[in-house]
């Protein structure tokens, strides 16, 4: 079962062929737990795109947009808007910060996925929901990736714990994708948190052992 397992990733992005597809569908019409592993790990890697709403600038930016290009050059007008529209105050700077950090988001997740040595394992809580996904290496390196950004007004919060010490903050992030460091920990964890995180765990949202 656990080599099937470290099919699910390829499978979900559409990169496994062959026999090693076919061994894994047919496993997956008779494995519930394999079915719902695949499930999450297709939530975690396809919703990240979704993070951020589609932009509508408002009217008013719009037509600002609008007077500031000129008609004349069609084939450049909307390139041009684009530009205009990062330079009209907040609205465009704040709207390209956003998916700029989106788009390093991916290309992170894409770097981790590329690498073939990478193990993958469910952030889950007591009851065995799932809210995200730990990539790790053996020598160390892991990428949280959560199911959903964090809500408004709260961050997550990555942690490390080992046995009989108390858990140990690596760092808060408030989008969907955290890279730290498991070395040393026998369990990692994730919690949500008021901005700039808290000296220990108020609302744990799951965790993954490491050991």
């Amino acid at each position: 079962m656990n080599d099937l397992r470290e099919l699910l990733p390829d499978y979900a992005l559409g990169l496994l062929e062959g026999e090693e597809k076919a061994r894994l569908e047919q496993a997956l019409q008779t494995s519930p737990e394999l079915q719902a592993e695949l499930a999450e790990l297709r939530a975690v890697l396809y919703r990240l795109p979704e993070s951020l709403p589609p932009v509508v600038p408002p009217p008013r930016v719009w037509a600002q947009v609008q007077r500031r290009v000129s008609p004349r050059r069609d084939f450049l007008r909307w390139a041009a808007a684009g530009l205009v529209l990062l330079g009209l105050g907040g609205f465009g700077v704040e709207q390209y910060r956003r998916y700029q950090a989106l788009a390093e988001e991916q290309a992170k997740l894409a770097r981790w996925l590329s690498d073939p040595e990478v193990k993958w394992q469910l952030i889950r809580n007591d009851q065995g929901q799932a809210f995200g996904t730990m990539l790790w290496r053996e020598e160390g390196p892991c990428l949280m990736v959560m199911r959903e950004p964090p809500p408004r007004g709260k961050v997550y919060q990555a942690w490390g714990r080992k046995h009989g010490a108390p858990p140990v903050s690596l760092g808060v992030f408030t989008g969907r994708v955290f890279e730290t460091n498991y070395e040393g920990f026998d369990l990692m964890g994730v919690s949500l948190e008021p901005p700039g995180g808290s000296p220990t765990p108020t609302q744990p949202l799951g965790r993954v052992p490491t050991s």
